[in-house]
């Protein structure tokens, strides 16, 4: 169906890992694997769908009949997904990979270790990227501070305790009616003095941006570019 895609897997084992970011045992159970960016709090996936967070990473490894060894598979799709697995009374499991559209593009990795099929992974993915040095020390954001006033306050209570900040993010209450590329003038009436005060101090200022643009003013020029 043109929104319902679903391919099915017989595995040879029920020692599986994988399948996305979620509050879970290591080792995957039977259930349902939701994978849909959204954000939300972070609460324990009990599988019954719906209950992933940010990361989707429709990747599983399993091990398979020979001692010691793994296999991988990859499903390269930006559509809603929910892989179930089902374990079979023989020791096997059934992996169902659903998804409510885009096309059936999996990567196999057929054999070796959990560290080598892992490899296998990243050389089609890509590999992690080294941050900068900056962005390994502490950073503080919260979606509850309204105004420059705050932000400030914040910033002045971490040097007053001798606590160390590297970054300072801005949350969406620092946009213009929450619009991306905006600034409320009134609540945050001078960003770029912050960031200066910041920077005198070897810290730096982040702002979020959120992944949607603003339809309450069709003007507005990003809808209009991205229209």
């Amino acid at each position: 169906m043109d929104k319902y895609i679903q391919v099915d897997f017989l595995l040879p084992t029920q020692n599986m890992y994988g399948l996305g970011e979620r509050i879970h045992e290591f080792g995957l159970e039977q259930g349902t694997y939701t994978m849909w960016n959204k954000g939300q709090d972070s609460p324990y996936d009990d599988l019954t769908g719906g209950l992933q967070v940010y990361g989707t990473h429709p990747f599983i490894m399993y091990q398979t009949e020979k001692m010691g060894q793994f296999a991988g598979i990859f499903f390269r799709n930006s559509n809603y997904q929910s892989p179930t697995v089902v374990f079979n009374k023989d020791g096997t499991s059934t992996l169902s990979y659903i998804t409510t559209g885009g096309n059936i593009e999996a990567y196999f990795f057929i054999k070796g270790t959990p560290k080598e099929i892992i490899a296998q992974y990243h050389g089609v993915i890509g590999k992690p990227a080294l941050p900068p040095f900056w962005a390994l020390g502490w950073q503080q954001a919260s979606w509850t501070y309204q105004d420059q006033e705050t932000v400030e306050q914040v910033i002045a209570n971490y040097s007053d305790n001798y606590i160390p900040l590297e970054v300072m993010w801005l949350d969406i209450p620092y946009m213009d009616n929450y619009a991306d590329f905006s600034v409320d003038t009134k609540a945050f009436p001078d960003l770029q003095g912050l960031k200066t005060k910041l920077a005198d101090k070897g810290q730096r200022l982040v702002v979020i941006l959120d992944g949607g643009l603003s339809a309450d003013d069709t003007n507005n020029e990003y809808y209009q570019q991205a229209m």
